[in-house]
């Protein structure tokens, strides 16, 4: 994925509350079913990595790794390390370029 495309759209829908900051907030949207995608960064701690992961298993909601600083540059919150967008345009638009990136990394191997 493009990183500068993706902290483009993080940053949009972070401006249109679409996007909830934290792992606190995002597991109570992700346990309130109103989350899409949950988005991680490597700098989490293990609990928290944990937590989310569960979390996200046990609702069948997907899980994104992204880079180290991207939701901090999006979001204008440096050190953030884990998000969840609710469901809607936004997921739908990050779940195309996360199977894109997939395919075009399968694709050059």
């Amino acid at each position: 994925m493009e990183a500068e495309k993706l902290a483009g759209l993080l940053g949009l829908a972070f401006r249109a509350g679409h996007l909830v900051p934290g792992a606190e907030m995002s597991l109570k949207l992700i346990r309130d079913k109103k989350a899409q995608v949950a988005l991680l960064e490597p700098q989490a701690s293990a609990n928290t990595l944990k937590k989310m992961r569960d979390a996200c298993n046990h609702y069948g909601i997907q899980v994104m790794l992204l880079d180290a600083g991207i939701l901090g540059k999006a979001c204008g919150r440096p050190g953030m390390a884990a998000a969840a967008v609710k469901t809607g345009s936004f997921a739908r638009q990050l779940i195309t370029m996360n199977t894109n990136d997939v395919a075009d990394n399968a694709a050059a191997q």
